[in-house]
């Protein structure tokens, strides 16, 4: 059993298909820190499942080399599997939100967090529906808005792949055509102990950390390890002041503009007349016989839920 030595899983499809081109770099810095480590090339997702549910059982840490979408199906499995191995990340993909709130958006600095070994314990977000767990989260869960564009840009990488991975571009266009085809505003319904909110909305993004969308701090007070979710709600508002909320995003201060308000809750409950989609890490979520939308669900918390190396 390699009590000493780190398990890195690397998917070579993050970052749309070029995480492959980091990995040079990435080895040329574990030799550095002088970390001992077994690293495995991910096929597929199923691949992936599979190596992070085995590897938890033999080795003392599970390192994702990857996306937040990478992440986020290592931390599933770990938290299925009630595995006692902490959780690393190497960031290799587009945006890198998750591995920024804990202070290792860079390889170097996240090598250098591998090496002095340092873990905290931190809260997961969850997603229910009916009393069933359908996943966990490290970063966020969206709906109305941030779920449209994460299909669209799935699809656009189907037909054209060079086009997908310009993210910012590819970004706009899905939020063009969200706009144009009338996907949103999303009409639901949000209880919580704040007591209920109901309308018209762009978007929900419930956050266990503050970054989202490459680096905006959509959430600016949510934290990791404080037993809550934070919530940013968008109401219906024209693509002009969306822009202006994306931009005031940047640095968290978008909460001035009023179509804009902040919840903090351990649980909400979400509801809506037609069912809807959830992204959750960059995944669109999908139950096990592969329905993809809800009428109705809960996101809450799992207190101290992972075990994560971080800086």
């Amino acid at each position: 059993m390699p009590h000493d030595r780190l398990s890195i899983l690397y998917n070579p499809s993050a970052r749309m298909g070029r995480a492959l081109d980091r990995k040079i770099k990435l080895e040329r810095l574990l030799r550095h820190f002088d970390i001992r480590y077994d690293l495995v090339m991910t096929r597929n997702e199923e691949h992936l499942r599979e190596l992070t549910r085995e590897h938890a059982k033999t080795y003392p840490a599970v390192v994702g080399a990857g996306g937040d979408s990478t992440f986020h199906i290592m931390i599933n499995e770990l938290v299925a599997a009630g595995a006692e191995a902490s959780f690393g990340m190497l960031g290799v993909g587009s945006s890198n939100d998750i591995p920024r709130e804990f202070g290792i958006a860079s390889l170097v600095e996240a090598c250098r967090a591998l090496k002095n070994g340092r873990t905290r314990r931190i809260d997961l977000g969850t997603v229910s529906e009916g009393g069933t767990r359908l996943s966990c989260f490290l970063g966020q869960a969206n709906i109305g808005l941030g779920a449209y564009v994460n299909r669209f840009v799935a699809d656009l990488a189907g037909r054209k792949p060079r086009l997908a991975r310009r993210q910012l571009w590819a970004g706009i266009l899905g939020v063009r055509k969200a706009y144009k085809s009338r996907a949103i505003p999303l009409s639901f319904t949000m209880d919580s102990n704040a007591g209920r909110r109901e309308g018209d909305f762009v978007a929900a993004i419930f956050s266990n950390i503050r970054y989202w969308a490459t680096g905006r701090i959509i959430n600016p007070g949510a934290r990791p390890d404080d037993g809550l979710l934070d919530c940013c709600l968008i109401g219906d508002c024209r693509l002009t002041r969306l822009a202006r909320i994306a931009a005031l995003a940047g640095t968290g201060r978008h909460g001035s503009i009023r179509d804009v308000e902040f919840r903090r809750e351990a649980t909400f409950e979400i509801s809506a007349g037609t069912p809807f989609a959830v992204q959750v890490d960059g995944e669109i979520l999908r139950t096990s016989d592969g329905r993809s939308a809800f009428p109705k669900i809960t996101i809450g918390v799992m207190p101290g839920g992972l075990n994560l190396i971080a800086s």
